[in-house]
């Protein structure tokens, strides 16, 4: 028992640390598997699988073909399964099971839920980040092109008499069409960072 409590808060201590899901499910399935208590365990991940195997006969079940929606125990196949999120669960056997094993295993397994949700938030506003990041660089660039527009705008009305009537409404025709092509592009930034940060707040 002392084992599995060490190994359980290592998992929850470190697990934190790595920063891909494979990382997460690979250092779970490592840890698990060597337990004394654990005779095999099979994690997948969106079609990929982890194994941690003393016994690869044990590997060959039905039991992967179903995705545990809650935390449970057969007691038949001696196999503790949990979800871990949407499209992932582990399946574990065990050598022995009574209901210490069974709540250390489940809150265990709701830690490494939490920090998959976790990874999950943080890759989001890192993706956010990098977008607010390049929108920023857009507006800057986006708003000198604005300046050229103006510019001729305002210098054909200081110049109106000399250019006549026509030419400056033509200047000016130019110039504001120039202006609306840059506040759309403005506007595609605009509503690409409101669809990411919806994503995530």
């Amino acid at each position: 028992m002392i084992d599995l409590l060490y190994t359980a808060f290592t998992i929850a201590s470190y697990i934190w640390l790595h920063d891909t899901r494979e990382k997460i499910l690979k250092f779970l399935c490592d840890e698990i598997s060597q337990l004394d208590l654990c005779r095999a365990i099979v994690i997948i991940d969106n079609g990929t699988e982890y194994y941690g195997a003393k016994s690869k006969e044990i590997l060959g079940g039905d039991y992967l073909k179903y995705q545990p929606k809650s935390f449970n125990f057969v007691e038949k196949e001696m196999l503790i399964t949990a979800p871990l999120s949407a499209n992932s669960a582990v399946y574990l056997f065990v050598n022995q099971y009574d209901e210490e094993i069974g709540q250390i295993f489940q809150d265990l397994f709701r830690v490494v839920r939490k920090a998959l949700e976790d990874l999950e938030v943080r890759k989001r506003k890192e993706e956010l980040l990098n977008t607010v990041r390049e929108n920023l660089k857009q507006f800057q660039y986006l708003s000198d092109k604005l300046r050229n527009p103006l510019a001729v705008i305002f210098g054909a009305l200081e110049i109106r008499k000399e250019l006549g009537f026509d030419k400056v409404c033509l200047m000016i025709e130019e110039s504001a069409e120039k202006i609306k092509r840059v506040l759309d592009e403005l506007s595609e930034c605009e509503i690409q960072t409101i669809r990411l940060t919806k994503t995530i707040f």
